[in-house]
């Protein structure tokens, strides 16, 4: 059994509010410095930056980096997605952007870097990122879990874009895997404040980095036999 420092919430270039200097050769950079061991690439609404980021990831010796998104729904809730491979990941970014809207111009894709493990420019998404997907928040965590995927509430003691700052609670019928709390709050004290939840879902931490130098201030410590995307499930699962 080792020690895993797990970051579940990081965003690339291809996120449009983030700065286009996290590309994902530079993120994965930055979180292996930092001591991280264990990284997914969460974007909003897409996942096109994740295979370059592991691929950058193959000469660091005992560091992972698996793929994931960060959905907004029709409530304005974003939601976690996290995968163990590219193949479930991009069939669920197939079926979200089926009700995502295009981008309206230039202007705005030309924010949405698609980037390789060189740091060269491949492309931009088409689809605009920063809006929400058409879909429900139980209808999104159904669809994760449908490709073999984890939903776990973002940043659920913000303000904004959460599902208890937009729906006031969480309803029983939101089979989420996890909750995260946001680097402004200590687990301890979300435990406390949300303590309704606390015996129901395990609470993790995310850096929700858009910069690189935000990448290594926030992260869930678990112990595990690898850092492997089972003994994070399985973390997850036992609270």
């Amino acid at each position: 059994m080792g020690i895993i420092k797990a970051d579940m919430h990081i965003h690339t270039c291809l996120s449009p509010c983030a700065e286009v200097s996290a590309s994902p050769k530079r993120v994965v950079e930055r979180a292996y410095r930092c001591g991280l061991t264990m990284i997914f690439i969460t974007d909003h609404n897409a996942m096109d930056n994740a295979e370059a980021a592991m691929r950058a990831a193959v000469n660091f010796e005992g560091f992972r980096v698996y793929p994931g998104m960060e959905i907004t729904s029709r409530e304005e809730a974003h939601t976690l997605a996290l995968f163990e491979n590219i193949e479930d990941a991009s069939s669920t970014q197939e079926a979200i952007h089926n009700y995502l809207p295009d981008a309206m111009g230039e202007r705005e894709y030309k924010e949405q870097v698609i980037a390789n493990e060189y740091d060269e420019v491949e492309g931009y998404c088409k689809k605009s990122l920063f809006s929400s997907v058409d879909m429900n928040i139980k209808d999104i965590i159904n669809t994760v879990h449908k490709n073999n995927g984890l939903a776990i509430a973002a940043h659920i003691d913000r303000q904004s874009f959460s599902v208890i700052s937009q729906l006031g609670f969480i309803p029983e019928d939101l089979k989420y895997d996890a909750l995260e709390i946001s680097p402004n709050m200590q687990i301890d004290s979300a435990k406390s404040f949300f303590k309704e939840y606390a015996g129901k879902f395990n609470f993790v931490k995310g850096s929700d980095s858009h910069a690189l130098d935000w990448i290594g201030n926030v992260y869930t410590q678990f112990t595990g036999d690898n850092n492997s995307f089972f003994d994070f499930r399985y973390y997850i699962a036992n609270r």
